[in-house]
């Protein structure tokens, strides 16, 4: 949402970041959010954080390296996490000093994520004609659903899936279940956040018909990377807009350079900022710095967000070849050329700018949608799947590492992947642009939502259909059945014509 921000106030838009904090650790804005120069910033509701402290507080998030990877993890903690979304929306909507401010500034246009439908009704209370989305995901079930899209879980992976496209029967019945529960993930989520808002926004009565708000629903995926799926008009793809905005404005330290100098191959280690590394526990990280140090021709830049702890050197004061960094420049790394493998978690921001670097990856999703993430990458040849599970073994760490560095076709892959990226018919940026300018001037455009959306499933896949030529067709053989079972009968029991001879 902070790249897409910058983008529209660098276009001369007068952008307002609305910033309804949920992560107490986010209280002071991240570099990009400090670029915008008008944000609102509403803090943390009591209650948000006493539904974080029963999770665990800050120690909750040692949970993702615990909990089963995919949806399956993720609903187990369903009821608490859409506890903290119902809290934030009750608290955005029962301030009343808010809302007047935000009605007075007459904003004309509101973008909003579809991970949560508060926002879409918080535009919708204020007046906003002018709605969008936009999501840092690949497009999850709710919103396609709530738009009429079909769920083709027998050949697509679901948002949170472990899987990927090519499925047996039997990986078909678990992507199925997946997609069935990613559903009800976002059913639990959405009407806690319909019982947050309850009393004050007095619009549409449900969250489907909210989420049907918005003009056009940009989505963090590409084409050219994501598994082929049918869409319509109204999802537009934008994925890796993150990524190349971010590349443009990073500049790589001094520091880094010496590092990437030390050695003729170098790799990138980060679990991204919710699975982070402090958080592993300790038998994975004892064993990511044996593996790593049974290679010491490679220099190894590992994320690693506490400096006063220092687990390599703790762990064995003679290894050189490992470095901790609590903040590392990303992009600017991966676009380097001496930087030869990134190990990642798989979240999709990483997954993108890995892809348009031209790197390639070993992938260690941690939870949500990141194996979905990874399967994509592993699919164009650039990248190795690792289960975090096998982050206990160094021999499995030590083998993906060292395959992917001296196997030249994943670096070859990569590179193609990214030359086509970077070089596809319209950027990522200006096919956002194009939209958002569009619905800027003309408003949603009339007929454009599917009626699809009203159908029910039984209508949507002709399962009435189906039911009615079924019964037809059992209908027609019991017919069938029964005339030859009579003609059977009558012929059987006929007298011969040499017995009528004989009477």
């Amino acid at each position: 949402m902070g790249t897409v921000a910058k983008i529209l106030q660098d276009e001369g838009y007068n952008v307002t970041l609305l910033m309804p904090l949920i992560d107490f650790t986010l209280r002071k804005p991240i570099p990009e959010i400090q670029k915008i120069k008008h944000h609102i910033q509403v803090d943390i509701d009591p209650r948000v954080l006493q539904a974080i402290n029963a999770l665990g507080g800050v120690k909750s998030r040692e949970q993702t390296w615990r909990m089963k990877s995919g949806i399956s993890g993720l609903y187990k903690i369903g009821h608490l996490l859409s506890d903290l979304y119902s809290y934030t929306c009750d608290n955005l909507f029962h301030s009343p000093e808010l809302l007047q401010r935000l009605k007075d500034e007459h904003f004309e246009i509101g973008l909003s994520e579809p991970f949560f439908v508060c926002g879409f009704a918080l535009f919708d209370h204020l007046g906003i004609k002018k709605i969008m989305s936009i999501d840092s995901h690949i497009g999850l079930e709710a919103p396609k659903m709530a738009h009429g899209l079909a769920m083709t879980s027998s050949f697509l992976p679901a948002a949170f899936s472990e899987g990927s496209d090519q499925m047996t029967f039997w990986e078909r019945i678990e992507n199925l279940y997946e997609t069935w529960l990613n559903r009800k993930f976002a059913l639990l989520i959405h009407n806690k956040e319909m019982e947050g808002m309850k009393g004050i926004y007095k619009g549409k009565n449900s969250w489907e018909e909210i989420m049907q708000l918005p003009a056009y629903m940009f989505t963090n995926n590409n084409p050219l990377l994501d598994f082929p799926y049918p869409r319509t008009s109204k999802f537009i793809e934008v994925g890796g807009i993150a990524a190349v905005e971010k590349k443009r404005d990073e500049v790589l330290p001094k520091e880094y350079n010496d590092i990437l100098n030390l050695r003729n191959r170098t790799v990138l280690i980060s679990f991204g900022s919710n699975a982070k590394s402090i958080f592993l526990p300790n038998t994975m990280k004892h064993s990511l710095i044996k593996a790593l140090s049974t290679i010491p021709d490679v220099t190894f830049i590992w994320k690693y967000e506490n400096k006063t702890e220092d687990i390599v050197k703790e762990f064995d004061p003679t290894i050189k070849n490992i470095f901790l960094v609590e903040w590392m420049p990303q992009q600017a790394l991966l676009a380097d050329p001496r930087l030869d493998l990134f190990v990642t978690h798989g979240g999709l921001a990483s997954t993108n700018e890995v892809a348009f670097s031209g790197k390639p990856a070993v992938m260690v999703p941690v939870f949500g949608d990141q194996t979905r993430n990874s399967r994509m990458l592993e699919r164009h040849g650039c990248a190795l799947v690792l289960k975090k599970e096998l982050l206990n073994s160094p021999e499995a760490i030590r083998s993906a590492v060292v395959e992917i560095l001296n196997d030249e076709s994943f670096s070859e892959k990569a590179k193609n992947l990214a030359q086509l990226l970077h070089n596809q018919p319209e950027t990522p940026r200006d096919v956002f642009l194009k939209y958002f300018n569009f619905v800027a001037r003309f408003g949603k455009p009339s007929g454009i939502d599917s009626a699809a959306a009203q159908m029910t499933t039984i209508t949507y896949y002709h399962i009435d259909l189906i039911v009615l030529l079924f019964a037809l067709l059992s209908f027609l053989t019991f017919l069938l059945i029964g005339a030859y079972h009579c003609s059977f009968i009558v012929f059987r029991s006929s007298p011969s014509a040499h017995q009528k001879k004989n009477d």
